[in-house]
């Protein structure tokens, strides 16, 4: 079987949405040729989550931070749990992506994302203080199911998100 590189993944990155058995296959081509290569389970946690195997995703995550601690990776694992509503944990992952690189973090959706999460843990405050962090000409069409629009509007959302997640607190 002829050796494949990361360039030759990134060149097939479109299987993921066309053929992901295929990408899978070259993705897990590309982690048996090295084991130890965190990018390469970076690259297959991507098909493993197209595929809804959440599982095997934040598998391949753990050992990439295993491998190498990567701000994006981070961030990247934090989304992961924020979708599988682990929110908490998700909080803890984005902290350490910020830690790690705190210019990048302002300018990847990283103060957005974890907004969501403080919000839907009922912490508006912290919600906000997020929020407060998004450039004043912030626009988002909802990436990855964050909330959408102008950062006023993504404030207001915050507060409904918050508010909502008290309300089923208290009912518990």
């Amino acid at each position: 079987m002829a050796k494949i590189t990361h360039e030759d993944l990134s060149a097939q990155f479109g299987l993921q949405n066309t053929d992901p058995e295929k990408y899978l296959e070259l993705a897990n081509r590309l982690v048996q040729q090295d084991p130890s290569d965190g990018a390469a389970y970076f690259s297959r946690h991507q098909v493993w989550s197209r595929l809804g195997r959440y599982d095997h995703a934040l598998a391949d995550l753990d050992k990439s931070l295993n491998i190498e601690p990567d701000h994006v990776t981070y961030r990247a694992r934090g989304n992961l749990l924020r979708k599988l509503g682990r929110y908490r944990e998700a909080i803890e992952d984005f902290n350490r992506s910020e830690a790690l690189a705190p210019e990048e973090w302002l300018i990847q959706f990283g103060p957005l994302f974890r907004a969501e999460c403080h919000a839907r843990l009922g912490n508006e405050d912290a919600a906000l203080a997020d929020c407060a962090n998004l450039p004043e000409d912030h626009w988002t069409p909802g990436l990855l199911g964050a909330p959408a629009g102008s950062r006023e509007e993504v404030a207001f959302k915050l507060r409904c998100i918050a508010a909502e997640a008290r309300q089923r607190q208290k009912a518990q």
